[in-house]
């Protein structure tokens, strides 16, 4: 983390870019992992990340701290796929019923996949409540600790080891009904 501060001192456009690649490589992978277990979808996600970067890039010389870099882009990460999911949400809710398949026009491969669908642990995960699902992929994608986790997303440790606990019985029962 020092050789963050050695970068951020001088102010020069080549040594935002460096702290920004140092951010890229170190913590691309794991912050792409987090948006896909928020929001389900890859390429979402990779917009996500990638959103995240860009803004790093052009909100650098804001950060006090250069090594607060990889907070922000976590942060920035979690609000994007956030607001993926309410977009979704929203445009669920506009579509008319009448595409909803029922009875005999289903498939045999529309059953298949659905099954699938329903059996990954993605799918379980976006079924759960926001909170737990931010904390559960903070803890266990991340792997960030409880007081992390908190700080990340601005509750109580206490509240982190609750949506942990309740999260984790939520996917347990959600698979144990999938099998």
């Amino acid at each position: 983390m020092g050789e963050h501060r050695d970068i951020g001192r001088r102010s020069s456009e080549s040594a935002r870019a460096e702290l920004v690649d140092v951010v890229f490589r170190r913590h691309y992978a794991a912050l792409l992992r987090l948006a896909v277990v928020m929001v389900g979808d890859r390429g979402a996600a990779e917009d996500a990340v990638q959103d995240a970067f860009v803004s790093l890039h052009r909100n650098l010389r804001a950060l006090r701290d250069p090594d607060a870099a990889e907070a922000y882009v976590r942060s920035a990460v979690l609000n994007r796929c956030r607001s993926w999911v309410r977009r979704q949400a929203t445009q669920r809710a506009k579509r008319p019923l009448l595409l909803v398949r029922e009875g005999p026009r289903r498939t045999p491969e529309d059953a298949t996949l659905a099954r699938d669908e329903v059996g990954s642990l993605v799918a379980q995960m976006r079924m759960l409540p926001r909170r737990q699902r931010e904390v559960l992929a903070c803890r266990f994608v991340l792997e960030l600790s409880v007081a992390e986790t908190a700080a990340l997303l601005d509750i109580g440790e206490g509240s982190v080891k609750t949506h942990t606990h309740r999260g984790l019985h939520a996917l347990q029962q959600g698979i144990e009904v999938n099998r």
